[in-house]
């Protein structure tokens, strides 16, 4: 059943995505809504189970080459999200959705031989059983890649809020600092992605890392964009029929603020990977005819403008159909960055 939000709960729901990491305090004053407001809306978003807030680590980080988004076609008869226990139980996969039909994933690798004996041997296993169609890899180069996280402008949009604040721009996903890390800094690294709602205090408990080298390291790695603060909403619950997941083909010339005005035009956008020549993401429509206006609009705009010589790759999801089979980049943080230490 989907929920009903009131005015002032909508501004709550895009205040936390666009600005995850604020006191009630500082987010009262940035959405101009008061605190007892902010307070009673996220407890009943944590009732219904509506945002799940993660710290997401940028793949150059944890020692990832390669980010790979996979396309999956069941065969008819057989429920993929059913199938999928080996793949998500992979520490490399760090998301994937699906439904009955088709499912989505992301992986992070350290190279591209890694890629093939680990997750394109448990895809092809698949397909040979039967219980894969089809499968579509497409891999981003890690050093050459940007990322945007734009479901702050889809809430803003979906609700007409009108926003003027929810640009949070393209990061890298090889950021400079990055290549520095230090025994301390992959321990706190891994700590801040498993637990992203514990205190400093209680962080420097469970690592035995001093809260003041806790909090230095929180800000050091957020301002170097190595962490990233997200927040993940289901969107079933509140709006909207349909998830589409998309991979483009572009001029490699095309700049990341060209291909972002462009792609605002095919629906809600709420996030991408960009590559020279190729984009990989994932938006929200209302409706399947929204979604081929916006889609054709697109097309026939970046065709004029000799932008695409082909119609973006698609994988349309029914919301009500949709399964979020994992969302948890701490396995992937701890393999790669080899924490052998339990906290």
């Amino acid at each position: 059943m989907e929920l009903k939000l009131t005015s002032k709960e909508k501004l709550v729901l895009y205040g936390l995505t666009r600005y995850p990491g604020l006191s009630d305090i500082d987010l009262a004053s940035s959405i101009d809504v008061d605190r007892s407001t902010i307070f009673k809306s996220k407890r009943k978003f944590r009732d219904w189970q509506l945002i799940k807030l993660l710290n997401v680590p940028s793949g150059g980080a944890i020692g990832a080459e390669i980010l790979s988004a996979i396309f999956m076609r069941f065969p008819p008869g057989i429920d993929g999200r059913e199938s999928l226990s080996e793949w998500t139980m992979s520490p490399s996969c760090v998301y994937c959705v699906a439904t009955a039909t088709d499912a989505f994933s992301l992986v992070y690798s350290r190279n591209l031989t890694e890629f093939k004996k680990r997750s394109e041997s448990i895809l092809s296993r698949y397909r040979q059983s039967g219980m894969l169609e089809d499968f579509r890899c497409v891999h981003l180069c890690v050093e050459l890649s940007s990322y945007q996280y734009n479901v702050p402008a889809a809430v803003s949009e979906i609700f007409r809020l009108d926003r003027k604040d929810v640009s949070s721009g393209h990061v890298s996903l090889m950021p400079a600092d990055a290549s520095r890390m230090s025994d301390k800094d992959r321990l706190t690294l891994y700590a801040f992605v498993r637990y992203p709602s514990l205190s400093d205090l209680e962080l420097s408990k469970r690592t035995g890392i001093s809260r003041p080298t806790i909090s230095g390291k929180r800000s050091r790695f957020f301002d170097a964009n190595i962490l990233l603060r997200e927040a993940h909403v289901e969107w079933q619950r509140i709006c909207c029929e349909l998830m589409c997941f998309y991979h483009l083909r572009i001029r490699q010339d095309v700049s990341t603020h060209d291909a972002g005005s462009l792609l605002s035009m095919m629906g809600s956008q709420l996030f991408y990977y960009m590559q020279p020549g190729d984009v990989c993401g994932a938006m929200l429509s209302s409706s399947f005819s929204d979604l081929k206006e916006g889609v054709d609009a697109f097309v026939n705009s970046a065709f004029e403008r000799d932008l695409i010589d082909k119609r973006p790759y698609m994988v349309v999801m029914p919301l009500r159909a949709m399964r979020v089979m994992k969302l948890d980049y701490a396995p992937a943080v701890a393999e790669m960055l080899r924490i052998e230490k339990e906290i």
